[in-house]
Order: C-alpha cells, then sequence, then structure tokens
C-alpha cells in the first residue's frame, strides 16, 4: 500500500498530460511506476524527485488555469482549491518511500546513491535549460521528429545518467564501461552525421554541414573569422572537466582507443613526440589564418581540412594499432594538446600517494603514454594524462587515485564521474554537427 500514493500520482500526471494533448509524457508516466520494480536505493530518490516536480507542474497549470478563468470572467476558486490539493499530495506523496516497508525494499547498502541521484538531478537540468532555451530549432532530436516528445528525452537520458553513474562507481567496472559508453557515443555521433549527410538534414544541429575533424574546432574560427559555439563549448567542457574531454567525449578519440586497445600492452613513444605536436598544432593554426588572408576558397580549405583527418585515420591505422598507444590522439591531435594545456586549469588530478611501489601496473594501462617511468617516479602522470582513470583501476597498491581540492580519494572520483557522466549524457542527446 505504501507505493499506491506515489503511482496514484503519477497516473494522475499521465491524465494531465493527456488532456494537454502530450500523449508522449502521459505515456512516460503511465509506464514510470514499473521502474519501482528496481529495489534500488536511487530508483526511490529519483521517483521522489519526480513527484516533487510533478507538484510544480500542477502548479503551474493551477496558475495559467486561474489566469485563463479570470480573464473570463468566470468563478477560480473551486479550481484552485481542487488543483492545490493535488499538487500538495502529489508532494506528500513522496513521503511514502520514508515508510518502514519503503525503507527495507529500497535498502542503502552503501553511500553511492547520492552520485546517482544527482547525475539525474544535473541531467534533468541541464537539458531542460538547453530545451527551453533553444526552442527554434530544437536540439533535442525526438522533439524535431516528434513534437512533444522532448521532456521524454530528457528524462530518459536523465535515467541513462543514473544507470552509468551506478555501473562506473564500481571501480572495477569501471574502465570497461567509459570505453563501452565513449565507442556508443562516437557511434550515435557519426551515425547523425551520414544521416545528415544524406539528406535528413534533422539529424543536423543547423541544417548546415560542418567537417567532424577536432582540428577544424581551433581552426575553423579562425579560417571563417566566426563561428565560436562549437570552440566555446570545448573549452567550457576542458576548463570543467579538465583534459577527460579526449578520453570521454572525443568522437573521434574512441576510434583511436578501440585501435590501441587490438594490443594487449601499450609500446613506449619517443621523447620527441611532443616537439612534433607543438609543431603540428601551430602548423594548423597558422594555416587557417593563412588560408583566410590569401582568399582560399572554401572548397580548397574543406578539401585540406579533410585531408589532415583522413592522415589521422591514417595514422590510428599503421601507427596507433601497432604500437598499441594512442598515437593519434598524444602526437598528432592539436586539439588534443590544447585540451592537455587548458586542463591543467581544471582542479582534476591524478595523483600518485607514497604507497606506490613503482611496480608498474599502471604504465599497462594507460594508452595515454602519460604514466612512464619517470612520470611514476615524479609521482605525477604526464602531460598526455586525460583522467580516463584505467590506472586507478590496475593499481593494487590504491596509491593512484582522484584528487580534487581537498576531498577524500573516493569522494574525489564520485564528484568526477558525476560530472562527466553527465556531460555524456547531454552530448548523446546534443551533440551533432
Amino acid at each position: 500500500m505504501y507505493l499506491f500514493p506515489p503511482t496514484l500520482s503519477t497516473l494522475l500526471l499521465a491524465a494531465h498530460f493527456s488532456r494537454v494533448d502530450n500523449d508522449w509524457l502521459a505515456i512516460f508516466c503511465l509506464a514510470l511506476p514499473f521502474i519501482l520494480f528496481v529495489k534500488k536505493f536511487w530508483v526511490k530518490r529519483v521517483y521522489q524527485i519526480l513527484l516533487i516536480l510533478g507538484g510544480v507542474i500542477w502548479i503551474e497549470r493551477t496558475v495559467v488555469l486561474v489566469q485563463m478563468r479570470e480573464e473570463a470572467g468566470e468563478p477560480w476558486s473551486r479550481l484552485a482549491i481542487i488543483l492545490s490539493v493535488v499538487a500538495l499530495l502529489t508532494v506528500l506523496s513522496a513521503l511514502s518511500f520514508e515508510t518502514k516497508k519503503a525503507k527495507s525494499r529500497f535498502i542503502k547498502t552503501d553511500n553511492e546513491s547520492s552520485p546517482i541521484v544527482f547525475s539525474f538531478a544535473l541531467t534533468v537540468l541541464l537539458l531542460s535549460f538547453v530545451h527551453w532555451k533553444v526552442a527554434h530549432p530544437t536540439m533535442l532530436l525526438a522533439e524535431r521528429f516528434l513534437p512533444g516528445t522532448g521532456w521524454v528525452e530528457i528524462l530518459l537520458l536523465a535515467f541513462y545518467a543514473a544507470w552509468i553513474t551506478e555501473k562506473m562507481l564500481d571501480i572495477k567496472k569501471s574502465s570497461t564501461i567509459r570505453k563501452r559508453i565513449w565507442t556508443g557515443f562516437s557511434f550515435v555521433f557519426f551515425s547523425q552525421f551520414i544521416l545528415g549527410l544524406s539528406g535528413l538534414e534533422k539529424f543536423l544541429m543547423t541544417g548546415e554541414l560542418h567537417l567532424p575533424i577536432p582540428a577544424v574546432i581551433l581552426a575553423g574560427p579562425l579560417y571563417r573569422g566566426e563561428g565560436l559555439f562549437m570552440l566555446i563549448l570545448f573549452v567550457g567542457t576542458v576548463l570543467f572537466i579538465g583534459s577527460a574531454w579526449c578520453s570521454h567525449l572525443c568522437y573521434v578519440g574512441a576510434w583511436d582507443n578501440l585501435l590501441a586497445c587490438s594490443q594487449k600492452k601499450p609500446g613506449t613513444l619517443p621523447r620527441w613526440r611532443h616537439g612534433v605536436r607543438i609543431g603540428i598544432l601551430l602548423f594548423v593554426l597558422s594555416a587557417a589564418i593563412g588560408l583566410r588572408y590569401l582568399g582560399i576558397s572554401g572548397v580548397v580549405a574543406t578539401t585540406l581540412a579533410v585531408l589532415f583527418g583522413l592522415l589521422g585515420v591514417g595514422i590510428m591505422v599503421f601507427f596507433t594499432r601497432k604500437k598499441g598507444t594512442m598515437v593519434h590522439c598524444t602526437v598528432y591531435c592539436p586539439t588534443g594538446l590544447v585540451a592537455d594545456w587548458l586542463g591543467k586549469v581544471s582542479p582534476f588530478r591524478i595523483h600518485i600517494d607514497n604507497k606506490c611501489d613503482d611496480c608498474g601496473a599502471c604504465t599497462f594501462a594507460c594508452r595515454y603514454n602519460a604514466l612512464e617511468a619517470d612520470d611514476i617516479q615524479k609521482r605525477k602522470a604526464g602531460i598526455t594524462c586525460s583522467l580516463c582513470g584505467d590506472c586507478v583501476q590496475s593499481c593494487g597498491k590504491e596509491s593512484i587515485h582522484y584528487k580534487f581540492f581537498g576531498l577524500k580519494p573516493q569522494t574525489a572520483r564520485s564528484v568526477f564521474i558525476v560530472l562527466i557522466v553527465t556531460l555524456h549524457a547531454v552530448f548523446l542527446g546534443l551533440a551533432r554537427l
């Protein structure tokens, strides 16, 4: 019986959405109670959040209907009382989860439920803000094809973020999960790109074609003299979560990772690679500026950018696959170098403490060549560290961990996972060309 009030509140919300012709949200609300079969503590908290949001929806609807009645000169007091009571009962139904029976069903077995709930809430908050602020054209793909489904997509992505956060918090599974969701994001990203090229313009962000080459994020604005959106998004993300952009959110880096992992152990790279990396960055930036001031046509500039991208793919196939180290990301990609530099502004770090016995297990786990013998002796990851966390999982002494201000290692890791998974879910919903 303790689940009856929240279930009834959800069904009343379904009736409301059906009445206002939002059938997709109505269907979502009808299906939502089935999640209560999942006996996870975070499910309870998420359901409580949704019931509170439901109360807000009823209040908003009350205000709208009262204003309509006032303008029409019709009585509204009874309507206001009824809907206010419904709003109050919807919010209070969240307390049903605090009964003894509910607590015995949704048992809190550890302290990891809070990060999961935060991932859910942050995903809803960020995507709702975008959906509210950018209505024409809408950024949400579901809304483009089926008007009214935008909020359903937001909630589904939020549940996805909660689920992935739960998986990532398990340190034994985090490396595998990271690689899978990263590859999945790249697949979705390029699938939309291909569909956009085929003529389905709704799969493109603006209906205009942009090249899916990371270097264009830097070079494009310099050549065009405009179009700073992707650059601002990139810089903002890197300042927020450091160079983890390269190991979680880069749509091309996932390919480099797959090819590197085809080898059981990563190989080492020559020390002169850092100089080559800087040289490639300067070349790309100079070329973009030069092409602009020489008045080179967009067709030529685009062709050169495509050739640069294809050369990067060749480096992955012929060098990354052979070395087992992500050569494209750590040597060739200029955007990766900028991410490494800007990432130093972010407070997130990979820290090696004094329990380290220099066993080298982390060296074999790192595909970014950021934990060579010299780096380990210095107790500091190299410049190419992308905060992927694979080394944290590999360390038997637990001497490698995330550092975030003065937080405890486990808390710092939880904060990082919440932020990176939330951004992953948001990018999955919004990132397209």
